[in-house]
């Protein structure tokens, strides 16, 4: 579970550093933001196989409830306008706002795009389960 969670944080981290151009009234996101993006979900998806590889299913419900508070709070967020989860607001959306540099994203496109995380995590867990590592087949 500590890997889980400093992955987690480390991730959610360095992208919310890296990839903020345009989360808030600034200039729009750059190929760059895209790119980071894009590596975001690269990272979780490889984490993913990682771990289902591993048949941890503790990854699978903690990635579950992560990414499931973070839309919840997103949700919340966006209704509720200005409130203190700003701030984890922001962490939460700017994995994905390399999109925004997708013209067609830049409109309710985006609010499913922060789907993707939970997606493309399970999916790569998925993945991992079906992986035989070489040690199985002896």
């Amino acid at each position: 579970m500590v890997l889980n969670i400093t992955f987690a944080l480390l991730t959610i981290g360095l992208a919310t550093i890296l990839n903020t151009r345009g989360l808030v009234d600034g200039p729009s996101p750059t190929v760059l933001n895209f790119i980071l993006t894009v590596l975001f979900l690269v990272l979780w998806f490889l984490f993913g196989i990682f771990r289902g590889r591993e048949r941890k299913k503790s990854f699978l419900i903690f990635a579950i409830m992560f990414w499931a508070v973070a839309l919840g709070t997103t949700f919340i967020v966006m209704h509720l306008g200005p409130n203190p989860l700003v701030m984890v607001n922001f962490a939460i959306m700017a994995p994905v706002n390399g999109f925004m540099f997708l013209e067609f994203m830049r409109s309710q496109l985006f609010f499913a795009a922060m789907f993707l995380p939970l997606i493309i995590t399970c999916l790569g867990y998925l993945v991992g389960l079906k992986i035989i590592s070489p040690q199985n087949n002896l």
